[in-house]
């Protein structure tokens, strides 16, 4: 029988995974890219089902014990195709591809039918008390659970070092592609997986100072409470996010820019572009000309392939002309005139400011401010006192 307070905190998490998983089963109707989230949400309750087990099912402990491998070794691959779908410029969709990913847990699937196969008392000598049955087969059943245990920090480390890079690529298109990205950014993903990083490894580290030395690295208290705080967080984060290109998704007409660039220097994405110095000048020239004439960077909703259909350029010529010509991303671009444009009516300070950042383009203040802190190195407010007599900044206070 565990402890009381690990058995509360285990049972908290697992009822956690059993309403999350189901909630994002029955959105993955809707899109395919909640699926893996469910998945991983199903492998993180086999890995801490033991306490409930032990203490619901003691029949049944060694069997959970066994399914542990498989399940850890497919936390990797599931969190790595919920990134892959929330980042993707398509709907997310299974594809025979994906499948490899899956050998790594069907070669643990292997394993553990192998264990639950043996004979009961020697499934407990070996998962319950630690000892090894003499003979052959359960040598190698052991060496094959102990090289996948192995491998598990590996398979981990590589998917993480993917998400990071994935993530980033991810954030560097959407800043070329869209003025607006509140909420789109993933930030909370790529803290997750620099977290979840360091808790695979401590937890690596722990499983093999318990089996191979017999030490205890991290209590079931501890362990408890991480895997609670896992769930909570995954639960929290996970549920509200909606795919970062979801609404926006790129249509056949916008292909000219990948899903995933090998390669995002403007030298190496650009090289074999056709674009010339002197027609990068032009278009360049044309671009500044409607956005500034016609006021598009007003709209909260523009996007590169909105601003190339409205001037009839191509959008790579006019991304690869903000970013080799221009020297700013379309995001930084569009930002900067919006800055620019709300700069005199915070100086006049008759409306507040999130007035002004809405009318500016804006889709809240907290993009606005960063915008604005960003282009101008002050605040709304710092910035108006800077150009307004004392006396005028109290007649005419700016509203927060």
């Amino acid at each position: 029988m565990p402890n009381l307070d690990v058995f509360a905190l285990m049972i908290a998490a697992l009822g956690q995974i059993g309403l999350c998983a189901t909630i994002l089963l029955a959105r993955a109707g809707q899109s395919q890219v909640y699926m893996p989230l469910s998945a991983f949400f199903v492998a993180l309750g086999v890995v801490i089902l033991d306490p409930a087990v032990a203490v619901f099912a003691p029949a049944l402990r060694t069997q959970a014990i066994a399914l542990t491998l498989p399940a850890y070794l497919l936390l990797g691959p599931m969190l790595w195709l919920y990134i892959e779908g929330l980042t993707a410029s398509v709907p997310w969709q299974w594809q025979r591809r994906h499948l490899w990913h899956f050998l790594p847990t069907a070669l643990g699937l292997i394993v553990a039918g192998i264990l639950i196969a043996l004979p009961l008392d020697i499934r407990e000598q070996m998962l319950l008390t630690g000892e090894l049955p003499p003979g052959g087969l359960v040598a190698t059943i052991v060496l094959s659970a102990f090289a996948l245990i192995l491998f598990w920090p590996v398979q981990a480390g590589w998917y993480g070092i993917r998400a990071i890079r994935r993530l980033r690529t991810y954030r560097h298109e959407l800043r070329n592609l869209f003025a607006s990205n509140e909420s789109r950014e993933l930030y909370w993903l790529s803290w997750l997986v620099l977290v979840l990083g360091g808790v695979w490894l401590l937890a690596f580290a722990a499983i093999i100072a318990e089996n191979l030395f017999g030490r205890v690295m991290i209590g079931r208290r501890a362990g408890a409470v991480m895997a609670l705080l896992l769930t909570w967080t995954l639960a929290v984060w996970g549920l509200r996010q909606k795919p970062g290109f979801e609404g926006r998704y790129l249509g056949d007409d916008s292909n000219e820019v990948p899903e995933e660039a090998p390669d995002n220097t403007p030298g190496q994405k650009y090289q074999r572009s056709a674009l010339g110095e002197e027609q990068s000048l032009r278009i360049a020239a044309k671009i500044d000309s409607a956005m500034k004439s016609e006021q598009l960077f007003l709209d909260p909703a523009l996007s590169l392939h909105k601003l190339a259909r409205h001037v009839a350029i191509s959008p790579s010529y006019i991304s690869q002309t903000l970013n080799e010509t221009i020297g700013m991303s379309f995001f930084d671009y569009v930002n900067q005139m919006r800055v620019e444009y709300a700069k005199p009516l915070i100086i006049e300070g008759q409306e507040t400011v999130l007035a002004i950042s809405l009318r500016a383009g804006f889709n809240s203040r907290s993009s606005f401010y960063k915008a604005f802190k960003l282009e101008t190195g002050q605040t709304p407010i710092a910035f108006r006192n800077a150009y307004q007599s004392p006396q005028k900044a109290v007649q005419v206070p700016i509203q927060e």
